[in-house]
């Protein structure tokens, strides 16, 4: 009997919603440090689902020796649970696990490690330019209104504490609650 495991992962645990052909379900949570012996219970009969967070490699990594079909969804695609009402680790599996038995689901191909290793990195990289950039336009915009400061003061939660105190009346007009608030700082 084929059996679709719907898989709610998240970085700590995980929700299976185990269904089998007869339309039993049963629902299980496990921690992420027993996905060994979570592992072990997957026959290579069954289908699992999972969608693609962060640790969906290293789930997909423990289940590819016991020779089971591995769907891994793209959240992007797959706006039921993401557009649902009921928002439970419990019923996300169970939406997994129906959507897979009637074959609906939109798979992604996972990357193999050393191109994922490369686009996570790149991904870093354009992310820390993006953060000096927002630091350069910052310190710009208050050299515009004559408030000199070293951009270097940016980068700590003292310098910015520094950085927050009014300096001059043109510093006390800006609205600082809506800049910082909108930029993240």
């Amino acid at each position: 009997m084929n059996r679709y495991l719907g898989v709610d992962l998240h970085r700590n645990c995980f929700t299976v919603c185990t269904l089998r052909e007869d339309g039993q379900s049963e629902l299980r949570k496990w921690s992420i440090h027993s996905l060994s012996e979570f592992a072990s219970t997957v026959q290579a009969t069954d289908a699992v689902a999972v969608e693609a967070t962060g640790n969906t490699r290293y789930f997909c990594r423990s289940l590819k020796e016991r020779g089971c079909r591995l769907a891994v969804v793209n959240p992007q695609q797959f706006q039921v649970i993401s557009r649902s009402v009921k928002k439970t680790a419990a019923h996300d599996a169970k939406t997994l696990a129906q959507f897979l038995a009637r074959d609906l689901l939109p798979e992604v191909r996972l990357k193999a490690a050393l191109p994922a290793e490369i686009a996570s990195v790149l991904q870093t990289r354009d992310k820390l330019v993006k953060l000096r950039t927002l630091k350069n336009k910052i310190n710009n915009l208050l050299a515009g209104r004559g408030i000199l400061i070293r951009r270097a003061s940016l980068s700590s939660d003292k310098g910015l504490e520094q950085v927050r105190q009014p300096r001059s009346a043109t510093w006390k007009g800006w609205n600082w609650r809506f800049w910082w608030g909108k930029s993240g700082i």
